[in-house]
């Protein structure tokens, strides 16, 4: 990477791999991430175009015992598609 700096935790790592990527690569369309505090969810998206976006979503989650990141992805209007990722994540973790 660019540059180090400490990382706290999953969102550090996935920001800094996107902000390395993005200069590395300089796409055309720049990726971006959210996530939130602990790591329980990472996102990584992008918009193709106006009012449409791509989102990988991934859930860190315990099924058995054991632990297991779910992934999905998710395309489509940009608030319908961020409200259905959103909601699958509550779902998966025990939430809603």
């Amino acid at each position: 990477m660019t540059e180090q700096a400490p990382q706290k935790d999953a969102m550090d790592v996935l920001q800094a791999w996107v902000d390395d990527y993005n200069a590395r690569a300089r796409p055309g369309i720049r990726l971006g991430s959210a996530g939130e505090a602990g790591g329980a969810q990472l996102r990584l998206r992008y918009s193709p175009a106006d009012g449409q976006v791509s989102i990988l979503h991934l859930v860190a989650v315990q099924r058995d015992g054991r632990a297991a990141i779910l992934v999905r992805r998710f395309e489509g209007p940009t608030t319908e598609t961020a409200v259905e990722a959103g909601l699958w994540a509550s779902r998966e973790l025990g939430r809603r």
